[in-house]
């Protein structure tokens, strides 16, 4: 009994000692600036529904300020601007290829801006950079659409800025537009009656548990998993056993979902907090039963921008479906480059190391249309038909969430693939997992 109060005196400390670490790390910033500018945001209240966003506004671009750096809040002010102006008031062809072109400077700014630049308050400036305007990017692109090839009537400015600028997700998402935002509005905490009021405090608590659950999922998981990643792909996975290979792959995807899912916790908390009701990142996705499944449980927000604005504007599934789904799989690859080209550079991250995050969108979407394949094809009914026949429908849902399951574990192992290991790594650890090697 003495050993084991010792090992959780020593774990607890070995903890506390990490958390303190830690207190300098992005997602600590952004936790606590963003509870700050919450609390900001409640007190506005009064001010009635026009004054509170243009609070919430100044809160979004001082939550820029705060974790990048004051230039850089101006600057991204000035682009939401600039693309407003250009969308909403330049008419015609000449609209439209500006609005364009203000969205290519975006994704391009690594090459435009000069190193000096990505300087500021935060000592990982080119990670929050990187995540940020991975997230704004895909708002812009969503506004130009909606407006100007759709024809969705224009919201005033505050409600643009603030959907595009929206603190609580601005860093790490969930991926919102500008109409999904405006229709998440809630009341509370700017209420109207005593009800409404009372209704918002019955869910304060509710709030804050899912703050500090979603920001201690981030720091148990950051301590505690994935600690073996870059000594595992180093070696091809001859540093472990077979067994625990497996375990690792699933590890690889526990870490991931715990942690994206703990940002995902603290961004809806906060969002819930200004009396915006932002949409869910996640939807149990260890339940699903089929890869197509999945990636409707996993990462909502992108999904949903990916059948908006990639998806259906190829086709959906009118015309080219095989195309449409591998498209679509690899403009999320390549949207996974690009992030991490922002945080590494060419040089650390050239195009032999892309590889990765492409063949992890092709896996999936490949799964995807073999799955589709095996529901809708009529040359295998008999044997589809002798399955449902032999198999209750409880052990064939277990055994689809079990392969699903087995399916996306080791298709994270390419995407986790560090820059400066070969791809060939990932075919060395499948072959151990399979004991071929």
């Amino acid at each position: 009994m003495s050993e084991a109060l010792e090992w959780v005196r020593w774990e607890a400390l070995d903890l506390a000692i990490g958390c303190w670490e830690a207190r300098h790390s992005l997602f600590i910033h952004f936790a606590l600036y963003g509870a700050i500018l919450a609390c900001l945001g409640i007190v506005a209240s009064p001010l009635g529904d026009r004054g509170r966003i243009r609070v919430l506004v100044a809160a979004s671009i001082a939550s820029l300020a705060l974790l990048g750096s004051p230039g850089m809040a101006a600057a991204a002010l000035a682009y939401a601007l600039a693309l407003y102006v250009v969308v909403e008031h330049v008419p015609g062809r000449a609209g439209t290829a500006l609005g364009w072109l203000l969205i290519g400077a975006l994704a391009a700014y690594p090459a435009l801006l000069p190193e000096t630049a990505l300087v500021g308050n935060a000592e990982d400036m080119r990670e929050f950079w990187a995540f940020a305007t991975n997230v704004w990017w895909l708002r812009c692109i969503a506004y130009l659409v909606d407006r100007r090839s759709r024809g969705i009537p224009r919201r005033p400015l505050r409600e643009y800025l603030l959907a595009t600028l929206f603190f609580p997700t601005f860093v790490n998402g969930p991926i919102e537009t500008t109409e999904q935002l405006a229709a998440h509005r809630r009341k509370g905490p700017a209420v109207d009656g005593w009800d409404e009021l009372r209704a918002y405090l019955a869910r304060l608590p509710g709030m804050a548990l899912r703050f500090a659950f979603g920001a201690t999922k981030v720091l148990l998981a950051t301590f505690y998993l994935g600690q073996s990643n870059e000594t595992i792909f180093a070696t091809g996975g001859t540093s472990v056993g077979h067994v625990r290979l497996w375990l690792w792959a699933v590890e690889l995807y526990a870490s991931f979902y715990v942690i994206f899912s703990g940002w995902t916790d603290v961004a809806v908390a906060l969002g819930r907090l200004v009396g915006y009701e932002v949409q869910e990142n996640f939807d149990a996705p260890w339940r699903a039963r089929s890869v197509a499944e999945f990636w409707r449980r996993w990462h909502i927000s992108f999904g949903v921008w990916l059948r908006n604005y990639v998806y259906i504007p190829l086709g959906g599934n009118r015309r080219h479906t095989v195309r449409n789904v591998l498209a679509t799989f690899l403009a999320s690859g390549l949207w996974h480059v690009w992030g991490a080209l922002k945080v590494l550079g060419f040089e650390a991250y050239p195009p032999a190391a892309w590889s990765g995050f492409v063949v992890w969108g092709l896996m999936n979407g490949g799964a995807v249309v073999a799955a589709r394949w095996w529901s809708e094809a009529e040359g295998v009914e008999p044997v589809r038909a002798l399955v449902r026949e032999r198999l209750p429908a409880l052990v064939r849902d277990r055994a689809n969430q079990a392969m699903a399951f087995g399916f996306v574990a080791i298709a994270w192992i390419p995407f986790f693939l560090p820059p400066w290991v070969g791809f060939d790594a990932c075919w060395r650890i499948l072959q151990r997992m399979l004991y071929l090697a």
